[in-house]
């Protein structure tokens, strides 16, 4: 088949499909047949990578609709355009089904037994996969595929033969009718499928104009020709003759497979234009976790408290600009502006006030929505607190804060208990626990004028090992989708904590690992210095639409050797 621009996928199982009718044309061994074999497998293989790109755009509708309801926004292009798809994917699946009923049918004929897979079947009855080639026993069976999709005579097939291309080509044009078939600004745009290709350009005139090429490829991915030239007869045959004639059972499977392909291909092609043409951004999410959140933290003794618990989704890749201002600074001339976490600060105790704007993107532009916050700060007579985690941690410099009422930071000092130790770097208190320690006690003393030193608190911590890091390939993280040509421009891993661990500069020394790659046997190393080895670059390169995962150990601060959490991902 022919088409407009193709993608490497494309081509590659183009070059399948002449090769495939190629061999249909020879008299081929056994070890010939059980290469269809492996070429079908391929050949599915391929259909279910495009497959789930398929369903990602199907799925990308119902984000459109999210997003167009969450701005109150205009509805008709998505009620026009949704209805579209749902009949693009009911058509695709009952032509594959009735593709994958006349292979199913012909490995009844020599195999004696229906060669549906289990669970192979859509919710209306289309037949979605049949059982593997492998185990049939006439592979090399050729005269079931000419009987029951040609006859006696190559040169006028019966019907059903000559349906499968029929069939093919009124998917084809229908879709394609679906596609250049609208209303626009006031303006009604029609497609005619011609019945011929040499047609295609003078019905394209009626189309909107920036829809053409995308029609036009379209078409040409699902127009068979009507004939082929046949070697073994040394002339030109009905399309379905060079195909079927004298293929064996695994071939002409596997032509139904490569059919299949096609399909799938132009399935993707039209669902893509549909979905492009809701002019709509969908709100990108890549996280969703739960969040509770109350009017106050601060309540007395025998009040209540509201609490509300929520899933909120979000993207973790674009940082939003915030605009705020607390207490006087609320009213919108006075506002700063940041972006992530806004620092409250505590100094004056009371109730205080947060007000302000974050900006969401919506069809490019930002859309200000506004929020508020209020908190206390009240007066205790000592603190010491842990603000990263509110425990300590083997190995690591913890910081800690401390403030007495009534001293001055001058006038304080901490101590802890035994196994650790307590430091002041650059106005912080850094606390270092040494292993084998469970729990830590700190104490916050204070001088008073006279001289005199008390202790104003003690505060218990509980001890733990540093938790495990995250790989991270360049920005690459865990549940992404990167593309192939992101993933060869990366030659280095590196081990840190994902945004949910506020600890910062910790050093991990890398010792090796692993890269593999699904489906693919070879694997590549990590070396001492997070680099890739040639292999691991090799198979990266050949990674598209398959998962990917990355095993590693290191050392960590204390020097005890540890396994950090795997990056897997699967590429697009």
């Amino acid at each position: 088949m022919a088409g407009g621009k193709e993608t490497p996928r494309q081509k590659m199982i183009g070059m399948m499909y002449l090769v495939l009718t190629a061999l249909l044309a020879l008299n081929v061994t056994k070890e010939v047949v059980n290469a269809f074999v492996t070429i079908n497998d391929k050949l599915d293989a391929s259909a279910s990578i495009i497959d789930n790109k398929v369903q990602d755009d199907y799925n990308s509708f119902e984000l459109k609709k999210m997003s167009i309801l969450a701005k109150k926004g205009d509805m008709k292009l998505y009620s026009v355009w949704q209805p579209k798809a749902d009949e693009l994917g009911a058509e695709a699946n009952r032509l594959i089904g009735y593709l994958l009923a006349e292979c199913n049918a012909m490995i009844l004929e020599g195999q004696g037994e229906d060669w549906v897979a289990d669970g192979g079947k859509d919710v209306d009855g289309n037949i979605t996969a049949l059982k593997p080639l492998m185990n049939i026993d006439m592979k090399d069976n050729y005269d079931i595929p000419t009987q029951l999709f040609i006859g006696s005579n190559p040169q006028d097939p019966i019907q059903r033969g000559l349906d499968l291309r029929l069939k093919i080509h009124a998917f084809r044009d229908k879709v394609a009718e679906l596609m250049g078939t609208y209303s626009e600004s006031g303006k009604d745009w029609s497609f005619s499928a011609p019945s011929e290709e040499e047609g295609l350009e003078e019905a394209l005139q009626t189309v909107n104009p920036v829809d053409a090429d995308k029609i036009a490829q379209f078409y040409e991915s699902l127009t068979i020709p009507a004939t082929l030239y046949d070697h073994g007869e040394g002339k030109d045959l009905p399309w379905v003759s060079a195909t079927f004639n004298h293929a064996p059972i695994v071939a002409a499977a596997a032509m139904f497979t490569s059919l299949k392909v096609d399909v799938k291909n132009a399935e993707s092609i039209a669902a893509e234009f549909m979905l492009d043409k809701i002019d709509e951004i969908p709100y990108i999410i890549n996280k969703v976790e739960p969040m509770a959140f109350a009017p106050s933290g601060y309540i007395n003794q025998g009040d209540s408290l509201d609490l509300n618990v929520l899933i909120a989704a979000f993207d973790t890749t674009e940082l939003n600009t915030i605009k705020w201002g607390m207490d006087a600074d609320t009213l919108p001339e006075r506002w700063k502006e940041t972006k992530g976490k806004i620092n409250l600060s505590g100094a004056a105790p009371g109730v205080h006030q947060v007000r302000g704007v974050i900006g969401v993107k919506e069809r490019n532009e930002i859309v200000w929505k506004p929020w508020s916050f209020d908190y206390t700060v009240g007066q205790p007579m000592g603190v010491i607190s842990q603000p990263q985690m509110r425990q300590l941690y083997r190995g690591y410099d913890n910081i800690v804060e401390a403030a007495a009422s009534g001293f001055s930071a001058d006038k304080i000092t901490l101590s802890a208990s035994s196994g650790c130790t307590v430091t002041r770097s650059n106005g912080k208190w850094v606390v270092k626990v040494g292993n084998g320690i469970r729990t830590a006690t700190i104490t916050i003393r204070g001088e008073k004028d006279d001289g005199s030193i008390v202790t104003i608190a003690s505060n218990t911590f509980e001890v733990r090992p540093m938790p495990t890091p995250e790989i991270f390939l360049g920005g690459i993280s865990n549940g992404q989708s990167p593309g192939v040509s992101s993933l060869t421009v990366q030659n280095r891993i590196s081990l840190r904590y994902p945004p949910s661990i506020p600890l910062t500069g910790v050093p991990f020394t890398i010792i090796g690992g692993t890269v593999t790659v699904e489906n693919i046997n070879r694997t590549g190393k990590i070396l001492s210095n997070g680099t890739l080895d040639q292999n691991a670059k090799l198979i990266l390169a050949q990674s598209s639409g398959k998962l990917v995962t990355f095993t590693c150990s290191y050392r960590d601060p204390s020097n005890v050797a540890m396994n950090a959490s795997p990056l897997v991902f699967r590429v697009r």
